[in-house]
C-alpha cells in the first residue's frame, strides 16, 4: 500500500528541502483566502514574472479568492516572498483547478516543490484530479505541455490560439511520486 504523507508533514519537509536547496532559511505560508498583505505580494512576483497580457489585476486576483476551496502557498527566502501557487476548486466536481505558479528563482525547484505540496493538499482534501490550462511555450521559449507533462498532467484539448487544457488523476502511487521528487528531503547515499 503507497503511503502518501500529509499535507503537515510535507510542508514541514519542503521548507528543509528548499532551504537547503537555496542556501537560505525557506518557510512556506499557506493561505486559505486573501486579504491586502497576501494580495500585494501576489501582484509583486506576477508583475515581475508574467508579460504584460497574461498579468492579473487586483480584481481578477480577488474574484480568484473568492473561490470555493482557494489555497494559496508562498515560499519566503530570508524574509523575501521568493514564488506563489494558488488554486481553487474547478467547475467539474471532484476537480481543483491550478491557476497559477511563479517564483522569481528559476530553475532551484521552487516552484515544483509549491505545486506538490498543491497536489498532495487537494487530494488530502478527496479531490480526484487536477486541471490547468496553459500555453504551448511560456515567455522564455520553454515547453510548457512537456513541463507539465513530467509532472503528471496529460493534455486534455488544446485549441487553434495555442492554449492547452491539462489533467492529472490522482492516485496514491502519483502523488507519493510526486512527494518522493518535489518535496523529500532525503539525500542519496553514497
Amino acid at each position: 500500500m503507497v503511503v502518501v504523507p500529509t499535507f503537515a508533514d510535507s510542508l514541514r519537509e519542503a521548507e528543509r528541502r528548499l532551504s537547503r536547496l537555496l542556501g537560505g532559511q525557506c518557510e512556506v505560508s499557506v493561505h486559505l483566502r486573501l486579504d491586502e498583505g497576501l494580495l500585494a505580494v501576489l501582484e509583486a512576483i506576477d508583475h515581475e514574472k508574467f508579460r504584460q497580457e497574461l498579468r492579473y489585476d487586483r480584481g481578477e486576483l480577488e474574484s480568484r479568492g473568492e473561490r470555493r476551496g482557494f489555497l494559496c502557498e508562498v515560499a519566503w527566502l530570508d524574509g523575501r516572498a521568493i514564488a506563489f501557487d494558488y488554486g481553487y476548486e474547478g467547475e467539474e466536481e471532484g476537480t481543483f483547478y491550478s491557476d497559477t505558479t511563479a517564483t522569481l528563482v528559476e530553475g532551484r525547484g521552487v516552484g515544483s516543490t509549491l505545486f506538490a505540496l498543491e497536489i498532495i493538499r487537494s487530494y488530502e482534501l478527496g479531490y480526484e484530479r487536477t486541471r490547468l490550462s496553459t500555453e504551448e511555450m511560456d515567455e522564455v521559449g520553454r515547453p510548457l505541455r512537456r513541463i507539465w507533462g513530467r509532472l503528471g498532467f496529460e493534455v486534455v484539448s488544446t485549441d487553434p490560439s495555442g492554449g492547452i487544457e491539462m489533467e492529472m488523476v490522482h492516485t496514491p502511487e502519483g502523488v507519493r511520486s510526486l512527494y518522493d521528487r518535489y518535496v523529500s528531503d532525503s539525500q542519496p547515499s553514497g
